[in-house]
């Protein structure tokens, strides 16, 4: 029976703790914005906002889908310096498709150039603001 009153006084004083620091995270914005390449909307692709050197803030992204992307998890992108990293894929142009089946996932690649991703020099400064904020990237070439 003591054991009993032992354990619901633990459990009774456990639910009073937090779970995590009583700090606040980053201030956040929600951003969107359109993404073209030579002019035409990005079909499918991924957009992160990263947190420039030196600074301790989370990275933020999202889907882009019909050139168009909104990211707002987690109350979107930290404000301040960041790098953008922008990929995008589409499906390989010598994979066959035939009727009775092919690949189970077609295989695509990354058709942006290395500068808008993997080496990118793409930067933003996101103001705090009234959301959402729009960040438009015009990629070439």
């Amino acid at each position: 029976m003591k054991s009993f009153f032992f354990i619901t006084s633990v459990l009774f004083g456990l639910s009073f703790t937090g779970c995590g620091s009583a700090e606040p995270g980053p201030e956040r914005v929600i951003v969107t914005g359109n993404v073209t390449f030579d002019g035409k909307p990005v079909s499918q692709g991924e957009i992160w906002f990263i947190p420039t050197a030196g600074r301790e803030a989370p990275q933020a992204g999202a889907i882009i889908k019909a050139g168009q992307y909104r990211v707002e998890n987690k109350g979107g992108v930290p404000i301040g310096a960041c790098q953008v990293k922008i990929t995008a894929d589409r499906p390989k142009e010598d994979v066959k498709i035939v009727a009775d089946g092919g690949p189970e996932e077609i295989p695509t690649t990354q058709y942006l150039p290395a500068r808008f991703n993997e080496k990118t020099e793409l930067t933003v400064e996101i103001d705090p603001g009234s959301d959402p904020v729009t960040k438009d990237f015009d990629l070439k070439s």
